[in-house]
């Protein structure tokens, strides 16, 4: 709505918005450096415009914690922005993971065809073809063993802190995001769903709900224009290929009572899409 945080809340409010999701780090705002005078100045800001403050957003960026990364730097980095939820009494980070390593591939053993299946149907004595899978490499040990254990200590500084964290990764798939947080077994920990990434997964809908449905934390209202070989183009809400009507009758099928967060960055008007979308959502 606005890079001044002091001009948002009005303007969100104005908007028909209830709450927003603020970058943890930003030109115009570092959550880490405010103290708790600064800290109870910005919730009262929020709450002199009847805006909530929904949670708060940070990228680990193109490395995240895979191995050459300051994984240091980026679990201290993460720590303070916990304190500083805590302190700004919301219960929500949303964190844009990076890289992670694909999980184990499981090979898919088709029904073997029987005379007694078959019917009156000659089948040869042959074995059956295995249909070609696509090529994926294994997970380097070093990255797995790196990112799980990042996870873990991720995991007790939530728990010391009490702060849910919504997870996704703009590059890896819903698979391996699921792999990541079977294997950390945090409570505290849950998934940012985001839609375009849905349109470009392999799961489809209904896989990745009825794996990680009832770990849904946060829902990005994105949209995006499905192209070949998984691409997606961004568009405004409710102008693209996402099923709305499915998305959200399977989010109340998971439970899901939390935040859609408008997220038009990657549009021209920002404002204007964001606008656009509250109006499209409120319809269905």
């Amino acid at each position: 709505m606005s890079g001044d945080p002091r001009e948002a809340p009005l303007l969100a409010r104005r908007a028909g918005f209830g709450g927003l999701l603020f970058d943890a780090f930003s030109p115009s705002l570092n959550v880490s450096d405010l103290s708790a005078t600064g800290q109870r100045e910005f919730r009262h800001l929020l709450s002199s415009q009847n805006c909530q403050l929904a949670g708060l957003s940070i990228d680990l960026g193109n490395k995240g914690l895979s191995p050459g990364a300051d994984v240091d730097r980026l679990l201290s980095q993460l720590g303070k922005v916990m304190e500083s939820a805590a302190g700004l009494q919301t219960g929500l980070i949303c964190v844009e993971l990076g890289p992670l390593p694909p999980p184990p591939r499981v090979k898919k053993a088709g029904p073997k065809i029987t005379p007694q299946l078959a019917g009156v149907i000659v089948v040869p004595d042959i074995e059956p073809q295995e249909e070609p899978e696509e090529a994926t490499p294994p997970a380097d040990p070093a990255f797995v063993s790196q990112i799980d254990a990042a996870m873990s200590e991720i995991g007790v500084m939530a728990d010391r802190y009490n702060v849910m964290l919504a997870f996704r990764s703009e590059l890896a798939g819903f698979a391996a995001l699921q792999r990541t947080l079977a294997g950390a077994r945090c409570p505290w920990f849950g998934v940012d769903l985001d839609p375009p990434a849905v349109l470009r997964d392999q799961w489809s809908n209904d896989e990745i709900f009825s794996q990680l449905g009832w770990l849904i934390r946060h829902v990005r209202g994105r949209d995006a224009i499905r192209g070949a070989d998984r691409r997606t183009k961004p568009a405004s809400v409710g102008r693209g290929d996402t099923k709305w009507d499915q998305m959200l009758s399977n989010l109340q099928g998971a439970g899901y009572r939390g935040w859609i967060t408008l997220d038009s960055i990657d549009l021209t008007d920002r404002a204007a899409a964001a606008i656009s979308g509250l109006k499209y959502l409120k319809m269905h």
